[in-house]
């Protein structure tokens, strides 16, 4: 069921990929020659050497310019200045002058093109530069200098236009790249001074001037300003930022000097991280283009055999003209190059990625916005997903032996031990209190369970119901129903329940509308969660859940998901924690919500949402759905157009500059033209 592959695997299929795009892409892409790997807007460096590329195309934009500056010469001179006309059998020679240009555009715009094609044949491989070399070859043969001439000009312009296409796509991506700083204000026993961000260590203080972007993650130590986080999360709005509050590299600070304490090296921060997913986006493929690039491998030795019988057969059988059905046999080669197939799925997934990064989401390659637009049930974590994970102290309630502020300093001792968000809420509530921990000795958790730990020599549980089972079961029965949404941690001792503590957590604003959108997409909604079910009932009903499962330990949210894809097969998992973690890896598509999420969550996850913003799910959804049926429109008007005007050339209808202009550039544009409607 699982899509993703092992790192062996997937460089396997990487290296066995035909040469996809077939044409002249493997000059200019990523500074890369291999002819091995293909088209580069699937390769690995999706955002390397842009400036290499955009020299590349102003370098074609010359070449091609002075081009069709020279062909417009050459028909001048063969309308204007008449010529003394050669010939030699059926090869006609118009003009000498005219046809020598004719020759040097040739070389001048389409040598590298003749080469990849000749190097192709050398080693097995047939791939459209030889297709069009062919083409060209015989134009020139059949005295059709004009058009030879015309095939490459055409060629090399249909061919820059999905090049620049594919790298304004790769621009925005590029362009976060460029985002953080290189140097950063250091200030040590009152002095400052400007040191590399990559050579800032752990603990030092960096100064942020208004309208500096802040270079690297920290936490304020002195004063607050508002924050433009839109290079992590995607929204513009500016965030209030004030002592103790975290702060991100590459993001901007707007209106206030602060001071930041340097809480991650530069290689380890939510931007850097950023970065490595967006880079390793391009090296996972969606299956569809795995395939278009295996068939175009088959289907380019196909059409030249197909034009070998085009030519020989009619003269064989039925005495017919070899040079006409020569003629219509260049059409063909023309008319059946692949390009526009080629590229209708990775023009159409780099749109897709470039739009999720511009809305603060990260997908990690093209195979899950393939397999997102597939799913028929997504699986949601609670707490932190559905919820926004932050729990508030809602109650406090004694055994009427002990009083609340003995309690809670019990409980916040203990819970100080611990990184559960419960522990987190309790652990703020205490700071607000002013309340100071107890020692605490041999503390222990209990997966699934809670806690346990000794203090002053007593020994202290705190945890869930089924912590206490064991020996308070009638005690435990008899306790107050848990409801509204409430979580109860109980607090005990070997020989006494002491009392228990009601948190809340505020169900996300805009997870009702999210679920309702994505159910009428026609897909389950269901959710796992460790909460006991009252708490799981009451958020399930709230947000009319499909289904959901509660009282969940990590493997048992492993076991539920493995079942569900039986019936289900397609199956995404949203989630934000260490325990969600082996139900990301295991789904179909698994998504992380990142800022806050544990880190082996977004590892782990195929997409990461930047923002703990729920609706996302349903942007990409949509993003996923609108990709692949734009994939689909694309690939189908390529066959189509291409098969009519293929029976058409073959019947004569179709001339060798026509075959150019609307069977090889005209479609491509469609195809490009259509896949950017998704930017």
């Amino acid at each position: 069921m699982k899509k993703s592959k092992s790192t062996k695997e997937q460089d396997e299929n990487n290296n066995n990929l035909p040469n996809s795009h077939e044409h002249d892409h493997n000059h200019h892409e990523n500074g890369c020659n291999n002819e091995v790997n293909g088209c580069s807007c699937c390769d690995s460096g999706l955002l390397k050497n842009l400036d290499d590329e955009d020299h590349h195309h102003e370098n074609s934009l010359t070449k091609m310019g002075i081009g069709w500056i020279l062909l417009a010469l050459a028909i001048s001179l063969e309308h204007f200045v008449p010529q003394p006309t050669l010939s030699f059998g059926f090869i006609h020679i118009v003009n000498i002058i005219s046809i020598s240009i004719f020759l040097i555009i040739v070389i001048f715009v389409g040598l590298n093109i003749i080469i990849d094609g000749i190097k192709a044949l050398l080693k097995g491989n047939l791939q459209i530069e030889f297709l069009m070399t062919i083409a060209t070859i015989g134009a020139f043969l059949i005295g059709e200098g004009l058009e030879g001439a015309s095939l490459v000009l055409l060629f090399s312009l249909a061919e820059y236009i999905e090049e620049f296409t594919l790298t304004k796509s790769k621009k925005s991506l590029h362009e976060l790249v460029s985002l953080n700083s290189d140097m950063a204000t250091v200030k040590r026993e009152d002095k400052t001074f400007e040191v590399k961000v990559e050579d800032l260590n752990m603990g030092d203080v960096v100064i942020v001037k208004p309208g500096d972007k802040i270079p690297i993650d920290g936490v304020i130590l002195n004063g607050s300003t508002s924050v433009n986080q839109a290079s992590i999360t995607g929204e513009s709005l500016a965030v209030s930022k004030t002592l103790g509050d975290e702060v991100y590299g590459s993001t901007i600070n707007e209106d206030g000097y602060i001071e930041i304490e340097v809480t991650k090296t530069f290689k380890n921060t939510i931007f850097s991280k950023i970065v490595d997913l967006i880079k390793e986006s391009g090296e996972k493929k969606a299956k569809i283009d795995i395939f278009i690039n295996k068939f175009a491998r088959y289907y380019t030795p196909a059409i030249v055999l197909i034009a070998i019988l085009v030519t020989v057969l009619p003269s064989i059988f039925f005495h017919q003209p070899m040079i006409e059905w020569f003629k219509r046999s260049l059409v063909l080669l023309v008319i059946s190059c692949p390009c526009a197939l080629v590229i209708s799925t990775p023009v159409s997934i780099v749109s897709a990625i470039t739009s999720g990064t511009k809305n603060g989401i990260i997908i990690k390659g093209g195979e899950y916005v393939e397999e997102l637009s597939r799913i028929k049930a997504i699986l949601f974590d609670k707490t932190g997903t559905l919820t926004e994970g932050k729990l508030n102290i809602a109650d406090i309630v004694s055994n009427g032996e002990y009083s609340e502020d003995e309690i809670i300093k019990l409980v916040y001792s203990i819970e100080s031990k611990s990184k559960h968000p419960i522990a987190k809420a309790i652990q703020e509530y205490g700071e607000t209190k002013n309340i100071k921990a107890l020692k605490v000795d041999d503390f222990q958790s209990i997966a699934g369970k809670g806690l346990k730990a000794d203090i002053n020599g007593t020994s202290y549980y705190l945890g869930k119901k089924e912590l206490f089972d064991y020996k308070f079961k009638d005690i435990i029965n008899n306790l107050p129903n848990e409801n509204q949404r409430k979580t109860t941690v109980i607090l005990g001792n070997e020989t006494e329940i002491i009392g228990l503590i009601s948190l809340n957590d505020k169900i996300r604003d805009d997870g009702k509308e999210t679920i309702e959108n994505i159910k009428n997409s026609d897909i389950k909604t269901i959710m796992l969660t460790g909460d006991n079910d009252s708490t799981a009932k009451s958020v399930a009903d709230y947000l009319a859940l499909d289904k959901y499962y509660s009282n969940l330990l990590p493997q048992d949210k492993l076991s539920i998901l493995e079942n569900l894809s039986q019936k289900y097969h397609d199956i995404a998992m949203v989630g934000d924690g260490v325990n969600d973690a082996p139900s990301l890896a295991r789904a179909n598509v698994g998504i992380a919500m990142g800022m806050d999420g544990a880190d082996v969550a977004i590892e782990t996850a195929d997409i990461v949402l930047m923002q703990d913003n729920i609706s996302k799910v349903s942007f990409l959804l949509k993003l996923a759905k609108k990709t692949m049926s734009i994939v689909k429109q694309n690939v189908g008007i390529s066959i189509a157009m291409k098969a009519t005007l293929i029976v058409l050339g073959i019947l004569g209808y179709v001339t060798l500059l026509e075959a150019v202009i609307i069977g090889d550039m005209g479609v491509t544009l469609i195809v490009v033209g259509n896949a950017l409607r998704i930017r």
